[in-house]
């Protein structure tokens, strides 16, 4: 099957992509491509948040496909360019937009990979997540340092030294998922969290997104140094001061926290 991103606009700012590539909606080159090039789209639109889901009932990638990956790797034939995987994971991870991954279903090896390089992920109560490379003789191919950071080494041991997938409750606990909802309800549950978030202007998104990926790989006092910096480079844009002396404003009038920055009370 030739693979689909079927892109909507659900909320103003919310771009949702859902992938199609047939009953496994499997991990290829031209599904990985045809994804880059729908953030490219939607990133141009002035899209702020997206929300990554599964047009295939069941199922949110249920695995790299396997065989593209063998040929990739042993001089076969090529679906796509093999390097598309790398560079979706770091447009996802490291781009300037909010990215949120929507799972109803099996999300194993390199389908866990591209929601684990999502900024969130919101997760139904039956779908599980798998790193079964080890049955196959192999590690993964960037799962194991993701997991790794995300939720410590022993949940990496745990998934990829042990294969056998665990449930979403299991992966909640142990932080890779950020929320856990009812069967059939992970898109619209993280559409409504995009909603929240493409309230913010992109430029603050963004900024946001750099202050804490940027720091990543630093050093802590350079990384401080850096986050200070982004810091107070904010207070030379006159639209930033005015909100925050708003915020003050309302604090003045008797506002607790919650009004006063204008957060719902869930």
């Amino acid at each position: 099957m030739n693979p689909q991103v079927h892109i909507s606009h659900p909320v103003e700012g919310v771009a949702q992509l859902l992938m199609d590539n047939g009953p496994g909606n499997f991990g290829t080159a031209p599904l990985h491509e045809r994804l880059l090039a729908a953030l490219d789209d939607v990133r141009q639109a002035g899209v702020r948040v997206v929300v990554l889901g599964s047009a295939v009932e069941g199922v949110f990638i249920s695995h790299g496909h396997i065989g593209d990956i063998v040929n990739n790797l042993t001089g076969g034939p090529l679906t796509g360019d093999p390097r598309s995987y790398l560079r979706l994971q770091k447009e996802l991870d490291t781009g300037p937009m909010v990215t949120i991954a929507a799972l109803d279903g099996q999300a194993w090896g390199g389908g866990f990979g591209v929601a684990l390089s999502c900024d969130f992920r919101v997760a139904s109560e039956r779908t599980t997540i798998g790193q079964p490379e080890i049955v196959a003789r192999v590690t993964t191919a960037g799962e194991a340092s993701r997991i790794s950071r995300i939720a410590g080494e022993a949940a990496a041991k745990r998934l990829i030294l042990d294969g056998r997938p665990i449930t979403a409750t299991e992966a909640h606990r142990l932080g890779l998922i950020d929320r856990l909802v009812p069967d059939g309800t992970a898109l619209q549950a993280a559409v409504q969290w995009a909603s929240w978030l493409a309230q913010r202007e992109p430029g603050d998104l963004a900024t946001v997104k750099d202050a804490i990926i940027g720091g990543r790989d630093l050093p802590l006092g350079e990384a401080l140094k850096r986050e200070t910096a982004i810091f107070v480079s904010r207070f030379g844009i006159p639209d930033v001061v005015a909100r925050l002396m708003a915020v003050q404003g309302r604090y003045d009038e008797g506002a607790d926290s919650y009004d006063a920055f204008g957060i719902p009370r869930e």
